[in-house]
């Protein structure tokens, strides 16, 4: 039944994907991310479904006979490490093609033949279910250190995103807009205020919660701060929405942590973590696929932003800076009609900066994939357990912990840098 549901997954992935690169490819380039994001979107749900099944493996044939790709041991954490392989291998392959072929092979490579790919995908993944569990291990370890990496540029977006939706708000001009943007800022400051409040009773409420009292002082303490601050004079660039959003961040971050915390006495959800009822399941998968797709989708639309804005990025610095684009935009629209009908010719300059776009992209996507198999299996580290689920360890607590100050730093740093280097162009 397992192999069915997985099966019919990998089916519906790819006859949705082929189709929308069908449209993609000849419509414009600026549509060849949506098929990679349908596929790892459609392939972290098979892995959530197939670490929560508990039936066998097998695949019926003929007459009572079947063939079993593997054990029980593929289920569970294990399910997840063997498909998080396979998108980690299938993105770092386009990564390594698109660097060494010509460029007219590297934009085939990252544009085209998306029904063909999604059948080798396939194939891998049916291959890395035949693999030893040991190799599997030495992957979630590898994961383990360089899904930090993702991290960082996760925070990146959201720090980007929250900045550019403030000043989308107000560049309307409008007292709508302006009540909009202060109210969701206040909604969501309400929210954090009584998130840490509920933390503190469920997570908190004991003598030896110290660490746990600390973690949860700092997500108040720290975003008073630095929101008081970008309200002021003294950082004529700063906002009450963008300090909303990243404190709202870094609490769910934090409420993340608490239940990742093995101390009982504090964490008083820990023995209903292993109870949760059929439908808590569904909303909780529905809930991690949906975060990773669209950061990955986030992450790899601005891959050029985070090394160096070019071309379309521009667009975004404009919102940012208030400009009016709209023209601007109608022009690339037109210009991208023309190119359907004859080919652009493309200088040697161009074709390097958007070879680098795509091995960029393709990069970010093979760590969202590692960053995604320590996510969904809640960066389990105990003798990588199959049949038990791990929902509370120390290492992903103190990660989760260190994340939470990363998108903090990170963000005060936006406050302070144009003032401490006002010669550099922060825009």
């Amino acid at each position: 039944m397992g192999a069915c549901i997985g099966a019919c997954a990998a089916s519906m992935c790819c006859s949705c994907v082929s189709k929308m690169c069908g449209w993609s490819n000849a419509k414009s380039e600026r549509f060849h991310k949506i098929p990679y994001t349908i596929l790892i979107f459609f392939s972290l749900l098979v892995a959530l479904l197939l670490k929560n099944y508990q039936g066998d493996f097998g695949i019926p044939i003929y007459g009572g006979i079947s063939m079993h790709a593997c054990d029980d041991s593929c289920k569970g954490d294990q399910a997840v490490y063997r498909i998080t392989l396979a998108l980690t291998l299938f993105f770092a392959a386009h990564a390594f093609l698109v660097t060494i072929v010509p460029y007219a092979f590297a934009k085939e490579i990252h544009t085209a033949c998306f029904g063909v790919k999604v059948l080798l995908f396939i194939g891998m993944v049916i291959g890395v279910f035949y693999m030893e569990n040991e190799s599997l291990n030495q992957f979630a370890d590898a994961c383990r250190v360089i899904s930090l990496i993702f991290l960082v540029f996760q925070s990146v977006v959201l720090i980007d995103y929250a900045y550019t939706l403030h000043f989308w708000m107000i560049d309307k001009e409008d007292t709508s807009w302006d009540i909009a943007n202060l109210s969701m800022s206040g909604l969501m400051i309400a929210a954090v205020i009584t998130a840490v409040g509920l933390m503190f009773h469920w997570f908190a409420d004991g003598s030896s919660c110290g660490v746990e009292k600390f973690v949860l002082s700092m997500t108040i303490i720290v975003p008073f701060f630095y929101t008081v601050a970008a309200c002021t004079d003294y950082i004529p660039h700063g906002a009450l929405f963008p300090s909303a959003c990243v404190t709202g961040y870094a609490t769910y971050i934090a409420y993340t942590a608490m239940l990742s915390s093995t101390n009982r006495e504090c964490n008083t959800l820990i023995d209903r973590s292993g109870g949760a009822t059929q439908w808590e399941l569904a909303i909780g998968i529905i809930i991690a696929v949906v975060s990773i797709t669209f950061t990955t989708w986030n992450i790899g639309s601005q891959s050029s932003k985070l090394f160096g804005a070019r071309g379309e990025d521009e667009k975004n610095d404009q919102i940012k800076m208030g400009d009016d684009y709209h023209d601007a935009g109608d022009a690339n629209e037109k210009k991208d009609d023309e190119d359907e009908e004859e080919e652009e010719i493309v200088s040697e300059e161009e074709q390097a900066a958007k070879k680098c776009d795509w091995v960029v992209f393709h990069f970010l996507m093979t760590v969202a994939s590692m960053y995604a198999c320590m996510l969904l299996t809640s960066w389990s580290t105990n003798e990588y357990s199959s049949t038990e689920e791990q929902f509370s360890d120390p290492e992903s607590f103190w990660v989760k912990v260190a994340s939470q100050w990363l998108v903090m730093i990170l963000y005060i740093w936006t406050l302070v840098a144009p003032i401490l280097f006002p010669d550099r162009d922060f825009t």
